[in-house]
């Protein structure tokens, strides 16, 4: 079993999954989101390819405009 947190929220899952999947499992809209994991940016261009192990810590931030 992989366990993980996506903001602060446990999830688990039976299989492996990378950060894409993550986000359609849970039905996440990641239009405008910037995404780290343990602390560390993780590029858009590299989600797919990006495999969500035990214990990891994901945070979704939306971009917000301000002035």
């Amino acid at each position: 079993m992989i366990q993980f947190t996506v903001n602060s929220a446990p999830k688990e899952t039976s299989h492996e999954l990378n950060l894409i999947s993550v986000f359609k499992e849970l039905d996440i809209e990641t239009q405008g989101c910037a995404v780290a994991v343990d602390d560390e940016i993780i590029p858009r261009a590299k989600w797919s390819d990006f495999t969500v192990k035990s214990n990891m810590s994901i945070n979704i931030f939306q971009a917000i405009a301000g002035g």
